[in-house]
């Protein structure tokens, strides 16, 4: 009961190695010893002024040092952080992709293109510039 458990936290809170938590309101909690034992804390009552609410108890656990656990909370936050991935089981967006993969290669082909005149432009008017002045001496 929690009672119990509450006496084993004053005598002896370093032998306890995590509390589990589990159910939809949390009402079933489970204490894993450190020599390997487990045992089932019960008389959990969901409540917000009783002391032997699920959160009173994780309260109790956080005030000395015994970690705790919400497998329910868990399990819906690790279920709702799954990313999407994309899916190219249709053919049409399959060749969508490989069409923008070819565009997107055109285009930096294209711009190394532009890049080079540039650069050939630039130099042809200093070698220009070089000739004025070098003919105007």
């Amino acid at each position: 009961t929690v009672t119990e458990f509450q006496e084993i936290i004053r005598d002896s809170a370093k032998s306890i190695k995590i509390v589990e938590f589990s159910g939809p309101r949390s009402e079933a909690a489970v204490a894993y010893l450190v020599d390997g034992t487990k045992f089932a804390i019960t008389g959990l009552i969901d409540s917000p002024s009783d002391p032997r609410s699920p959160l009173k108890l994780a309260a109790i656990c956080r005030a000395s040092k015994i970690p705790t656990k919400f497998l329910t909370l868990e399990l819906a936050i690790s279920s709702s952080g799954a990313k999407k991935k994309k899916s190219f089981a249709n053919s049409r967006v399959q060749e969508a992709a490989a069409k923008e993969r070819e565009k997107k290669a055109r285009m930096e082909a294209d711009e190394q293109q532009r890049l080079a005149e540039v650069f050939q432009q630039e130099e042809d008017e200093a070698a220009k510039r070089a000739a004025a002045t070098a003919g105007g001496q």
